[in-house]
């Protein structure tokens, strides 16, 4: 891994976490990456909290602080099962923690806290099932200055657009460009996108 400049803020697909060798298989990627630090999605844990909205027992703003919970607890459980990851909650605790040799994955709850108190200006994240964790992790990319790399479950194919959610485009906000992984793969070879500003993907 490198250790200067730039980070590279990778999200792992939570439907990826069913994967027996899905720890492997992240390794194997970040280490190819620039300053990786790793935002793990709510795979399952936030389908239990969408149908608890859905039945109205949590309101929207509960289920939208819930559902980052378990991105967080997603990692915290990954980290618990895996020496070689380490649980971060800033950007210079990442750094430290690759510095080590550790593949950092961030507790998302506790930085998206920290980083919308210290960018008042920016209009952070909607409470809403429009914004999952590809775009928390385009938001945070974008507020960190660094790339982004999406590992999802699919090829990207011709129109990724329509595997990511409606928020994404805002999200990147004048960035255009990132990085896609189907880590469910044998070959696992990182596919660049352009997103334009129309809506229009390029692979």
């Amino acid at each position: 891994m490198c250790h200067g400049g730039k980070c590279t803020v990778v999200k792992l697909g939570g439907s990826l976490l069913d994967l027996d060798d899905v720890a492997d298989r992240l390794t194997c990627i970040v280490t190819d990456l620039h300053n990786p630090v790793v935002v793990v999605g709510g795979g399952p844990t936030a389908n239990l909290v969408r149908q608890w909205h859905t039945r109205r027992l949590v309101d929207s703003s509960e289920a939208h602080r819930l559902a980052i919970a378990a991105m967080s607890f997603n990692a915290v459980n990954l980290c618990g099962n895996d020496r070689r990851m380490c649980l971060v909650s800033s950007k210079p605790e990442a750094t430290a923690a690759a510095k080590r040799g550790k593949v950092p994955l961030i507790d998302i709850l506790q930085v998206l806290k920290s980083e919308q108190v210290s960018n008042p200006h920016d209009p952070g994240l909607p409470v809403s099932w429009d914004v999952t964790s590809d775009s928390i992790a385009a938001w945070l990319a974008r507020v960190w200055e660094g790339e982004l790399c999406l590992l999802k479950s699919v090829e990207a194919g011709s129109n990724p657009a329509v595997h990511l959610d409606a928020w994404f485009q805002s999200a990147l906000g004048n960035r255009t460009q990132f990085m896609w992984v189907n880590l469910r793969s044998s070959d696992r070879v990182p596919t660049n996108i352009t997103l334009s500003h129309t809506g229009d993907v390029n692979v």
